[in-house]
């Protein structure tokens, strides 16, 4: 998890707003202004032009901000009053002072801090976050906790407002999470299997829309805006609606290890020497005394049977895996329920769970390292990985591996429709 770094936030911009950065290439010749905002040919747009901390400009920067400012645009930075290059040198510091005071003026950023300049207007000496709110534009994305981490990303299509956030911890979340803009129904979309719902508990005010979310450790979702506020809700009370356990499902389990990776069978012999292992509990590969378990890299099945003594209720089945290093795929009564590779370690069993015998069959895969560092601590002859990555050592640490549970059957009502 969290692989790839978070975005940069400008100190002066604080979180819940966002940036793009240009150069003066894209400024000179892709830059406009529409209504009052800088856009560009793709359809993207910007309430502030922001310019470095610095009083020396190109004279054809210059020109072209007098012309963004004239049209409507709000740069922020500091009065140019030089140019950095030679050429046409000194005519050329000259234009750039003059074209700061018909611009700038006397904004100086300490006794004036705003200037207009026909529809548009130059701002220095203020924070980009004071600039915003005195505009009464209220940050894109908030949400409570001190210690928590929520990334975003927001694009629009059309009338909707798309949000995707990714928890950057390894815990839960539950948050209060406000989002700029009001009217719109917030919608929950599944990022891994295109599912969708409404969340029916939100509340508008000061033109945002705060909405509870819970994420998943390392967990992520997109929230959409694209409907009228006054659509009919989901007939649930809260956003996440609560699930109760039914039974645990625990005991000895048959574990299968494909036997063409499972070596070496030193000190196992029988059908254990197949890969063929009876675990009396859950346990990860990677603590296991058996070389062959424990360096294990590949799919393994786990195989149990359990008992319902009553019929299932009407509420949907779950069956939740605990935790699975690092994909699992369950089977119930010989029917397929779906593929887990990430929190929530959970799938619906509804239409495969019966009262009485079930049958269970769980395929695990794990990642390579393990088998890696095996081969490493083994005689060239008895290697069956090659790879040109020198960082794995037999006494390098094992990545934790299998299903490490503990497995239980949940009950809830389910508020996911079909995706689209």
């Amino acid at each position: 998890p969290n692989l790839v770094g978070p975005k940069h936030t400008d100190p002066s911009l604080g979180k819940g707003y966002d940036y793009d950065v240009c150069n003066a290439e894209v400024l000179l010749k892709r830059l406009s202004v529409k209504a009052g905002r800088i856009v560009l040919p793709d359809g993207m747009s910007y309430r502030l032009l922001v310019l470095p901390d610095t009083k020396r400009m190109p004279v054809e920067v210059a020109r072209k901000l007098r012309d963004l400012v004239a049209a409507g645009a709000t740069v922020v930075g500091p009065k140019p009053e030089s140019d950095p290059g030679l050429e046409n040198y000194p005519q050329c510091d000259t234009e750039v002072k003059k074209i700061g005071d018909e611009v700038w003026a006397d904004c100086d950023g300490v006794k004036v801090t705003e200037h207009k300049f026909h529809k548009g207007r130059v701002i220095c000496g203020q924070s980009l976050r004071e600039v915003l709110q005195t505009d009464g534009i209220v940050p894109d994305f908030e949400y409570s906790g001190t210690n928590s981490f929520i990334d975003i990303i927001h694009r629009r299509a059309g009338d909707a407002e798309i949000y995707f956030l990714a928890n950057r911890n390894d815990r839960a979340e539950s948050l209060d999470c406000l989002f700029r803009g009001t009217g719109k129904q917030p919608e929950l979309w599944n990022p891994v299997t295109g599912e969708h719902r409404d969340l029916p508990q939100f509340k508008i005010k000061n033109n945002q829309t705060t909405v509870p979310l819970e994420f998943e450790p390392d967990g992520s979702m997109f929230v959409v805006f694209r409907h009228s506020a006054s659509v009919k809700y989901v007939a649930i009370k809260n956003n996440f609606p609560n699930t109760k356990p039914v039974m645990g499902i625990s005991g000895a389990w048959q574990v299968d290890f494909d036997p063409q990776w499972f070596y070496p069978t030193n000190g196992l012999d029988g059908n254990a020497a197949n890969g063929e292992v009876v675990f009396d509990q859950l346990a990860d590969w990677s603590k296991r005394s058996e070389p062959a378990i424990r360096y294990f890299s590949g799919t393994a099945t786990y195989r149990k049977s359990f008992d319902l003594p009553q019929r299932p209720s009407h509420f949907r089945q779950y069956l939740d895996l605990g935790t699975v290093k690092e994909t699992a795929r369950v089977k119930l009564n010989g029917q397929d329920c779906g593929t887990v590779w990430c929190a929530p370690w959970r799938v619906e069993i509804t239409g495969a769970l019966k009262r009485g015998e079930n049958r269970l069959e769980i395929q695990v895969a794990n990642l390579w390292p393990n088998r890696l560092i095996g081969d490493a601590g083994l005689p060239p002859e008895q290697q069956r990985t090659r790879t040109n990555i020198r960082t794995f050592k037999n006494d390098s640490p094992l990545k934790p591996s299998g299903l490490l549970g503990p497995v239980n059957l949940i009950e809830g009502e389910s508020p996911w429709l079909p995706g689209q």
